[in-house]
């Protein structure tokens, strides 16, 4: 967080500077549209289940759609509003064993249940529309040839999809202690490796803010048209979904027939709503963004003094 703020700060303080310099050149209201992608993370991390469990967790792709409008209320600095479709994911991949003991088979015997887990993954994705609102700077390198441009803001987030998706290798065995006896490979007492089981379904889903910022060039290609091409990273203060509760990770169905005792496979958990998963799904993301940025054609006037934030803030 202490990095972020400073970043935030840097963004802010920048174009401060320059604007005292008297380097800002006017470069009116304008529309901008931009898209963009990199690297994004839910942010949970994986906890292993009675050292049962070898983990870990890696990030997906992002993609950002972007629609602004910017209203510069000096030369060099004003506000900016939009809408931005946002994706954010993460998976998590799991090696190990799960034990059930005391499972009652299809002959009325108890014995322990093992479950293999053989690069098993659970890929979560969510896409949502964020609302931004921010303050935005622009100002000459070359004039009239080369702008650098900044963003910093808060954006109000609304998830429009959260789905999961598992895969991977699953093999069950059966361990019957009063004979130190493993049974495997016998489908029709369910212990067999399932390798075609791909779960799939929806996540909890929750409002949520972020704060983002953007930094990159403006370069002009004809007169009131810009090309943008920008770096941003978002990241949410407060949860877009739910994640971690006291439910035992599995794949267990209890079923009040003894006959169906070894169907382990008829219901799965989402990790999300197991105790596999620790922390906020507070996702994420960094990447580069490109589109264009048309700005509105208006009278020349010195309505907006250069140093405006001797007028007021100073």
């Amino acid at each position: 967080m202490r990095k972020i703020t400073v970043i935030i700060a840097l963004f802010i303080l920048l174009p401060l500077w320059a604007a005292e310099t008297g380097r800002y050149h006017s470069r009116g209201n304008a529309f901008e549209i931009t898209v963009g992608g990199g690297y994004s993370s839910l942010g949970y991390k994986v906890n292993n289940v009675a050292d049962q469990l070898a983990s870990k967790t890696s990030g997906s792709y992002s993609l950002q759609a972007h629609i602004g409008y910017n209203w510069f209320f000096c030369e060099y600095a004003g506000l900016a509003v939009g809408a931005d479709i946002q994706h954010y994911g993460q998976k998590a991949t799991l090696n190990g064993l799960l034990t059930w003991s005391g499972v009652t088979d299809t002959d009325g015997e108890k014995y322990d249940h093992l479950l293999n887990l053989n690069n098993w993954t659970e890929q979560q994705n969510y896409w949502a529309v964020e609302i931004p609102v921010s303050f935005v700077f622009s100002f000459p390198v070359v004039q009239d040839k080369l702008y650098i441009t900044a963003q910093v803001g808060g954006k109000y987030g609304i998830p429009l999809s959260a789905k999961y998706a598992g895969s991977g290798a699953l093999t069950h065995s059966g361990y019957y202690a009063p004979w130190g006896l493993t049974l495997a490979d016998k489908p029709n007492h369910g212990f067999y490796t399932e390798q075609g089981f791909n779960p799939q379904g929806t996540l909890t889903k929750k409002n949520y803010w972020t704060v983002f910022a953007k930094v990159g060039v403006a370069i002009p290609l004809v007169e009131h048209l810009d090309l943008l091409v920008q770096g941003y990273f978002n990241y949410a203060l407060t949860a877009i979904g739910q994640s971690g509760s006291n439910v035992a990770l599995g794949f267990r169905n209890d079923r009040p027939g003894q006959e169906e005792a070894h169907y382990f496979m008829q219901n799965y958990t989402d990790l999300s709503n197991t105790s596999v998963i620790t922390g906020s799904f507070k996702p994420w993301s960094a990447g580069l963004e490109i589109g264009i940025r048309y700005t509105i054609p208006t009278k020349k006037t010195n309505k907006y003094p250069c140093r405006c934030l001797n007028n007021y803030w100073m």
